[in-house]
């Protein structure tokens, strides 16, 4: 019983004399140093018991950086794609200076680029002046140009907005100015944008009597879900879809199964009858 004693004790007093390590919280710092090394020999009591020690090895910073914008890429199609937008913005010829100076392509130093912009179905060259224009859909260089190519289409419907984009540089203002003025009508799209465009004929501007307005705008259409039921209580029906053949289109012939005549093989067994000379005779 004595020796237990005593090795309890002797246990209990080598656990005393044990060093105390408080555990630190360390932070990462994004200073160019690694930052401060901890250990638990030689601790000092203002650090929580653990001793700092500062490394020379210094750390380098980490940079992020973005692509420079540098307007068209180094690909032979890139920059050709690049000099053809350019002159979509140019209702003028422009030269070569004026390519360099103005769109920043330098077709001086790129003569691949120059027999590809040359010869591009998208671009008209002026051998004389030395000189690119867009060659557009439709020739249209002022908003009477527009309006009198809507005319002059005005028994074929309205002219897609698309379809007349790269044919001026200031269609957006010219279709703005000519709809304000009441010279053409313009169906837009949900989000505002023009879609299709009309020439407005004034012969058919009727003047209309303001009570008669009133009741137009009073009435209202029913929702799409309702609009069938309200057809129907006004004795009208609405409008059915029927799928039409196209042209190219050949219908189909039934497939008739015709019995087809089997070859005898037993040609050995011609002219036996067998209801006369296998009959089992009683």
């Amino acid at each position: 019983m004595s020796h237990f004693k005593n090795a309890t004790s002797e246990f209990k007093k080598r656990l005393a004399d044990q060093p105390v390590i408080r555990r630190a919280v360390v932070t990462p710092l994004l200073a160019q140093d690694d930052g401060p090394i901890y250990t638990g020999s030689n601790a000092n009591p203002n650090n929580n018991g653990l001793q700092v020690f500062k490394s020379s090895k210094k750390r380098k910073a980490e940079v992020y950086s973005q692509p420079q914008e540098t307007g068209a890429g180094n690909h032979i199609n890139s920059l050709l794609l690049n000099a053809i937008n350019f002159l979509k913005t140019s209702d003028e010829p422009q030269s070569v200076e004026d390519l360099k100076r103005k769109g920043n392509i330098d077709l001086e130093t790129k003569p691949r680029l120059y027999e590809l912009l040359k010869s591009n179905e998208k671009v008209a060259y002026d051998e004389v002046n030395n000189t690119f224009v867009y060659k557009p859909t439709y020739q249209i260089k002022s908003k009477e140009d527009l309006l009198a190519m809507l005319e002059k289409r005005k028994n074929e419907g309205g002219m897609d907005y698309k379809e007349l984009k790269d044919s001026y540089s200031k269609l957006p203002q010219a279709v703005q100015e000519l709809a304000s003025e009441g010279r053409i009508l313009v169906v837009k799209n949900k989000d505002g944008q023009p879609r299709v465009l009309f020439w407005n004929d004034q012969r058919y501007n009727t003047a209309m009597d303001p009570e008669f307005r009133e009741i137009w705008h009073r009435l209202r259409i029913p929702d799409e879900i309702d609009l069938p039921k309200e057809l129907e209580k006004a004795g009208l029906t609405h409008m059915q879809v029927f799928d039409k053949k196209g042209p190219g289109e050949v219908p189909k012939r039934k497939q008739v199964r015709r019995n087809r005549k089997m070859k005898i093989t037993n040609t050995h067994m011609k002219g036996l009858d067998l209801t006369k000379d296998f009959v089992i005779q009683k």
